[in-house]
């Protein structure tokens, strides 16, 4: 923190000093001195000896000069007060020509510097120039190495806090003890990362928690400053935006800060760059966790996995149980909104932040769901329990995706979102056709209009109608028809069932079977006649046929891992 010039003036140096002028601006601060040995005036020849140091002003410098120097010319030097305002220096000190008398200064003089709080001081003659800069400078160096010394402590400590993995509180805590004001963190959805012990009365008070979100809501706090707010109980807050690369992270929420006295920001910039870093880190260690799944999902809707067991072993870390109905929906962006203006350009950003959107939406709902980006889809897994009738509780989740659509049109980004989805499945094998279902679904109703909509998949074919039956009932159907070949063990088994397959697909024809098995047609006749031995049926029979075409459609879903035919 920079020597004020009010401590300044303190010194023995300036024991005799007078301020004459600009007392409201006596609480800047000095970080440099500079020395007026002529006044620069407009279209003047300055000499390589007097440059224009009008050109060298900073911020926190204070401008010594001479009265000689001042009676030079008052319209040039009430420009130069003016250039030295617009610079941000702290202030002008005029040494006058006797030890013991200070000079007599114009009213129009005084007037500026009253107005532009503008510190004037007038100095007797009683110390060398030289004097005057070696005490200030000493104590402004004093006072920059305390500063440096404190800055490497709270930065160590930081740091400390950052390495051994510390959390947000113990940050806020930690903060807290620098700049003596309970502290809160919280992120850019207002939700408390952390808090110091003397915060958590405040955490409770969902008044004040309204106060001072709707209060950044519409007054962003500008980066690197501390913004103030009084709220309804007449408490003051400090709120200091917290950044990364460019981007907001969240913000400092500083408690009943005294209106005079302003801590410094040192302390809030370092412990801003820890919460940063630990941002950073989070980020990574999401979007390797988001990356892991997405790849996890896309193999297994692709049907890459063998088994039920290697599926729920793979995946029940992102939510996958093994019991219960699942639905699979796929969720495509029409549009949204960006600067206020409606754009059709989206891309996978848009995704992960529309996936945030639905996923506060599902929770808030308590919906038990999982998601996942695919293929530029943002693909949905609903789960109920096995208690629930599918019907009916599909019908409870088109209403939810009703209420979500218009959820996400209402949000800041004006999310145009249209939703497929599948029908229900018992299976977590299933869970692969129904995400074909679902994006099948998706795919019917875009090329229909571009619209936000919410459509079920409908049945097309006979396996469609057959999959929307319990799998345990599947199951008993295809034992009960189908017998000991259902399971074949043994190789004749296996061959009776494969001829039998071939014949009905074939539409019953011996020859067209026995060409397309490579037997002889007397060879067909036998397998055939076997097969009706074995499962006690006529291949006549037109009920018969019936239960062994669908008998065999089940065969294809229980067998082959619900292949489409």
């Amino acid at each position: 923190m920079s020597l004020s010039l009010l401590n300044a003036l303190k010194l023995p140096v300036f024991s005799n000093a007078k301020v004459i002028g600009g007392h409201n601006g006596l609480q800047k601060g000095i970080d440099s001195f500079n020395v007026m040995v002529k006044l620069p005036k407009q279209h003047d020849q300055v000499s390589r000896d007097t440059p224009n140091i009008s050109s060298w002003l900073n911020k926190n410098q204070l401008v010594l000069t001479t009265e000689v120097v001042v009676n030079e010319n008052l319209h040039a030097l009430m420009e130069f007060l003016k250039q030295m305002n617009t610079a941000q220096a702290t202030g002008l000190i005029i040494k006058a020509h006797t030890d013991t008398e200070l000079p007599t200064l114009p009213e129009p003089l005084l007037d500026q510097t009253n107005r532009l709080n503008l510190p004037l001081i007038v100095l007797p003659n009683d110390n060398s120039i030289g004097e005057i800069m070696s005490q200030v400078l000493s104590i402004i160096l004093n006072a920059k190495q305390v500063e440096l010394e404190r800055t490497i402590t709270i930065h160590n400590k930081f740091s400390r806090l950052f390495l051994r993995g510390a959390s947000m509180s113990d940050v806020a805590q930690t903060l807290t003890g620098f700049i003596h004001y309970p502290v809160i963190i919280v992120n850019t959805k207002f939700d408390v990362l952390g808090c110091a012990a003397t915060a958590k009365p405040w955490i409770d008070s969902l008044t004040t928690e309204r106060d001072w979100v709707h209060f950044i809501v519409n007054q962003p706090p500008t980066k690197n400053q501390l913004t103030y707010y009084k709220n309804e109980q007449h408490k003051k807050l400090g709120i200091y935006p917290i950044h990364s690369s460019g981007n907001l992270k969240g913000y400092f929420i500083i408690l009943n800060i005294d209106s005079t006295v302003e801590p410094s920001l040192m302390p809030l910039e370092q412990a801003s760059q820890i919460v940063a870093y630990e941002s950073i880190k989070q980020a990574a260690l999401l979007e390797g966790s988001n990356r892991l799944r997405d790849e996890f999902f896309s193999d297994f809707f692709e049907n890459k996995f063998s088994s039920s067991e290697e599926i729920l072993k793979k995946g029940e870390k992102y939510g996958l149980v093994n019991g219960g109905y699942y639905w699979v929906i796929a969720c495509k962006l029409l549009s949204h909104s960006m600067h206020g203006q409606h754009s059709q350009h989206i891309n996978s950003s848009h995704y992960e932040a529309l996936k945030v959107d639905v996923d506060t939406y599902l929770e808030a709902v308590k919906a038990p769901f999982i998601t996942t980006i695919k293929d530029e889809n943002l693909i949905i897994i609903l789960n109920s329990p096995i208690s629930d009738q599918p019907i009916e509780k599909e019908t409870e989740w088109i209403e939810k995706l009703t209420h979500l659509q218009d959820q996400l049109a209402a949000c800041h980004s004006s999310w145009a979102a249209s939703f497929g989805i599948s029908n229900a499945t018992e299976q977590l094998e299933g869970i692969p056709r129904a995400y074909q279902e679902a994006h099948t679904a998706l795919k019917q109703s875009l090329n229909v209009g571009n619209k936000p909509f919410v459509v079920s998949y409908r049945v097309q074919q006979v396996p469609d109608l057959i999959r929307l039956l319990p799998y345990h009932k599947l199951s008993e159907f295809y034992v009960t028809v189908l017998k000991k070949l259902a399971y074949p063990k043994t190789p004749e088994d296996h061959d009776i069932l494969l001829t039998l397959d071939t014949y009905l697909k074939l539409n019953c024809n011996v020859k067209e079977t026995a060409n397309a098995l490579f037997l002889h047609r007397n060879t067909v006749f036998y397998k055939l006649n076997k097969c009706e031995a074995i499962l006690n049926i006529s291949l006549k029979d037109p009920v018969d046929l019936i239960k062994l075409r669908i008998a065999l459609i089940i065969h294809q879903l229980l067998i082959t891992g619900e292949k489409q035919d």
